[in-house]
């Protein structure tokens, strides 16, 4: 009788019992949305629960990030984080109402993207060389745009502005689209972005891309040198993508989502899939992602608080 009510009570427990909402800090239609919902599908079919997405953009990612930290430790809210958001925002973030470091629990890491730096076609570089040659000949002639005041984009281009040793102006846009869509236009004239909005405007010859800023290249632009090869290897930025949960979440609930997220990520079709993006899938423990996390708030913070950079 009593093994009887304990099998029953272990079979209650079974996690997950009912749907898992996945929070993803970001709009419909980008790399963090898009890779989001490849996983869901895939993770939902081996859980036997939905996945569902529930998007909260807005406020540099935080309304989505603090939806993930107020929710219930019982991994039925999980939440999208990536380094601009997660990192690169919340250190540029005079305030913020969850603390970064404090209340998540890392999950497990999903993927990792490149950025590209392009310029408009019509300036006379070809080579990151080109470009911090023409730079240092016309102070402040260059005008660079980014996705706006204490973003990932701008950090980067900041680092490398001051690497290079150039003078150029900051143009925030709103979204990287808007700032791509300026940028073949000639309105600015450099630009650091997304991989995956890039990409096809440098296919279609309307940005010429310079270097990419992984630590490869990229199958998709295999001409494209690693802006380690431009020689600047301390400007190398790989935007990453994974899953957090909210602090105090269960072990055992951490281990069985990373546990089906990693095999989530080793289906060859899966892979193909991030690859299709720009990304490369990159599974792994919720310590890795853990330092991962904690590498990149070193790096980050200090280029933020040598260039005095925040949000508006």
């Amino acid at each position: 009788m009593l093994a009887a009510l304990g099998a029953t009570q272990a079979a209650r427990a079974e996690y997950p019992e009912k749907p898992i909402r996945l929070i993803v800090n970001a709009a419909p239609g980008g790399a963090a949305d898009s890779t989001s919902r490849l996983l869901a599908t895939a993770l939902a079919q081996r859980l036997g629960q939905p996945v569902v997405i529930e998007n909260k953009p807005g406020a540099s990612g935080a309304i989505g990030l603090d939806a993930v930290a107020k929710a219930a430790p019982d991994g039925y809210t999980i939440g999208h984080a990536n380094l601009a958001t997660f990192v690169v925002a919340a250190l540029a973030a005079k305030h913020l109402p969850y603390k970064p470091t404090q209340d998540f629990t890392p999950i497990a890491r999903h993927w990792a993207q490149p950025n590209l730096l392009g310029v408009n076609p019509k300036l006379p570089v070809r080579t990151v060389a080109d470009l911090v040659a023409y730079s240092k000949a016309q102070p402040n002639a260059l005008s660079y745009g980014s996705t706006g005041n204490g973003t990932s984009l701008h950090v980067v281009t900041e680092l490398f502005r001051s690497s290079a040793g150039i003078q150029m102006t900051h143009v925030p846009y709103k979204s990287a689209p808007a700032a791509e869509s300026d940028l073949a236009a000639g309105f600015i004239q450099v630009m650091v972005s997304n991989f995956t909005s890039m990409e096809p405007q440098v296919k279609a010859g309307r940005i010429r891309a310079l270097a990419i800023t992984g630590p490869k290249r990229s199958p998709l632009l295999p001409d494209v040198p690693t802006i380690r090869e431009a020689g600047f290897p301390e400007v190398e930025m790989e935007t990453w993508g994974g899953i957090v949960g909210p602090a105090n979440l269960p072990e055992a609930i951490v281990k069985k989502l990373n546990a089906e997220i990693n095999a989530v990520l080793s289906d060859p079709k899966i892979v193909k899939q991030h690859e299709a993006l720009g990304a490369t899938v990159t599974p792994g423990t919720p310590a890795q992602f853990g330092e991962q996390i904690k590498a990149d708030n070193a790096k980050w913070g200090a280029v933020i608080r040598t260039n005095n950079i925040s949000l508006d």
